[in-house]
């Protein structure tokens, strides 16, 4: 009995709107980031992980690539996709699309960290597609952003890649995580 009652306290506690509530939902959040990215390492080598993330990274590659090539038309006209995600401009390979800059294994892992977080299930409906919309927009920021840096500075790319884009995509994963919070600030005035 003892045990159910700690696990009631700690609801509790994970449920409050003060900010003791908010501390210990943002370290749930942190705790289940790094659960899952660390786990992660199984699907990456497993063959059901493999038959499962491959045509989700093609289609993510596929649309991502091809649509940092519509906006950036108007300025480079030459540019275009070949089959293995290649962005070409003026006869010249700029950016490849690797499996890892779809954006896809944060959207894993959002989604399993959504799935644990104290929201009721109806919000966690309506928040996953918003979340996984803005992941999406955040990954093709991203890749958009890489294109000129690689075709104007190609010794720039490892540091663009590395710092500015990284850190503006896990922004967007931290504005997932308040939203996710406004919805229980939601909940509580209601």
């Amino acid at each position: 009995m003892q045990l159910r009652s700690v696990i009631n306290q700690a609801l509790t506690l994970l449920h409050e709107s003060s900010p003791r509530g908010q501390t210990l939902r943002f370290i749930l959040f942190l705790v289940l980031y790094f659960f899952t990215r660390y786990s992660r390492l199984f699907l990456d080598t497993s063959s059901f992980g493999q038959a499962l993330l491959n045509p989700l990274h093609e289609r993510l590659s596929f649309f991502i690539t091809h649509f940092c090539c519509f906006l950036l038309q108007g300025f480079y006209p030459d540019i275009h996709v070949t089959i293995n995600h290649t962005i070409i401009i003026a006869g010249k390979a700029t950016v490849q699309m690797f499996p890892g800059c779809t954006g896809l294994p944060p959207m894993i892992r959002l989604t399993i960290i959504l799935v644990f977080y104290p929201l009721a299930w109806r919000r966690k409906v309506v928040l996953w597609p918003l979340s996984m919309l803005i992941l999406i927009i955040a990954a093709t920021l991203h890749f958009m952003m890489l294109i000129p840096i690689a075709y104007h500075y190609p010794a720039w790319y490892h540091f663009a890649h590395s710092w500015p884009t990284r850190v503006i995509f896990y922004a967007c994963y931290f504005l997932c995580w308040l939203l996710w919070e406004k919805a229980i600030l939601l909940r509580r005035t209601k």
